[in-house]
């Protein structure tokens, strides 16, 4: 099934904790300390990795660590004994001293969860050698939260589901997949909003199952949901085309002429633009760049192109050049 414009991403994250170490949450200073050099020692041997603590990271390298998916904010949280491990390519993170002692993830475009499997599950096979991790024969690996024991795997995808929330049909689809195992959360997790119709789709149990039980229970679920969407999208544009059409247009020449725009409401037009493109509401020469606006209009994300810590009204004007200097002429 043809899965773009609605899948964004797929990720894998396995749970592991050592041996003999007490979970981060019950820690003191020199034990955690000594999980993080024995973690980064055995990640350094494993492949080509760039390792930070994160209480030498400024907070501005934080907010983008967890932005790119690649930190959560629970490590960030422990920065006085966390770390984290990024391979050169930023595909592959490794938090340390997390909830459990390693999240370890691989995180690649599209829907890809089993190819994302098999990259973090070779890096977890070398990593075990050398760090023992805490297995139980007849509970599998056990961690610090009891929904991770088991094989300790979240297979989770990222989609973009605007057909289904402006037809009013999310929670009848959140109940629907929730029977089946599956709990559908924001972009960054448990607790997070949703912005621009973006949502987390993940097991919730990783105990009694097998990875590839997971994985094929993620995957094909996630192919259902596709399928709503498709059939939501095609229902709007039935019932609904001139409205539809005309926010979509509107979005446009807001994001291509403002002279302030704050991050929520630039998240909003560019997901109405999203939409418009994949229904062939209007053309752009490269669709592709709507994604990387998205990814590029937080404070943070601002803040880091200008070079400067802005205030919220400069940021404000300087997300709408930047937004205006992409698109102005990116209309066929």
């Amino acid at each position: 099934m043809e899965t773009n414009n609605i899948v964004i991403s797929s990720r894998i994250r396995l749970a592991r904790s050592l041996k003999n170490y007490p979970f981060s949450n019950n820690t003191n200073l020199e034990k955690a300390n000594d999980v993080l050099v024995k973690a980064f020692n055995a990640i350094n041997n494993v492949g080509n990795f760039n390792t930070y603590r994160l209480k030498n990271l400024s907070q501005l390298a934080l907010e983008e660590m967890l932005e790119d998916h690649l930190i959560s904010s629970q490590l960030i949280e422990n920065s006085d004994i966390s770390g984290v491990a990024i391979s050169d390519d930023k595909t592959v993170s490794i938090m340390v001293n997390e909830e459990d002692h390693l999240r370890e993830q691989c995180l690649l475009s599209g829907l890809d969860l089993k190819r994302a499997y098999d990259i973090i599950n070779d890096i977890d096979n070398e990593l075990n050698i050398s760090l023992n991790f805490d297995y139980d024969k007849n509970f599998g690996y056990l961690t610090a939260c009891p929904t991770n024991v088991g094989t300790g795997i979240r297979a989770s995808v990222m989609m973009f589901l605007p057909g289904i929330c402006l037809t009013n049909n999310f929670e009848e689809m959140v109940n629907a997949v929730s029977k089946l195992g599956i709990c559908v959360r924001g972009a960054y997790g448990e607790g997070s909003q949703a912005n621009g119709y973006v949502f987390q789709i993940s097991n919730q149990f990783s105990l009694g199952k097998t990875e590839d039980e997971i994985i094929q229970l993620v995957e094909s679920t996630v192919l259902k949901i596709c399928d709503l969407e498709k059939k939501a999208r095609n229902n709007l544009m039935a019932n609904n085309e001139n409205k539809l059409t005309d926010d979509v247009f509107r979005a446009y020449g807001v994001l291509s002429n403002c002279y302030l725009i704050g991050s929520n409401e630039a998240c909003e037009y560019l997901s109405k633009l999203k939409l418009g493109v994949a229904l062939n509401i209007i053309n752009l020469k490269n669709p592709e760049i709507i994604d990387e606006l998205l990814k590029n209009i937080s404070a943070c994300k601002i803040n880091g192109m200008s070079g400067a810590n802005l205030s919220a009204i400069e940021r404000d004007k300087s997300r709408a050049q930047y937004l205006g200097r992409v698109l102005k002429n990116m209309r066929i």
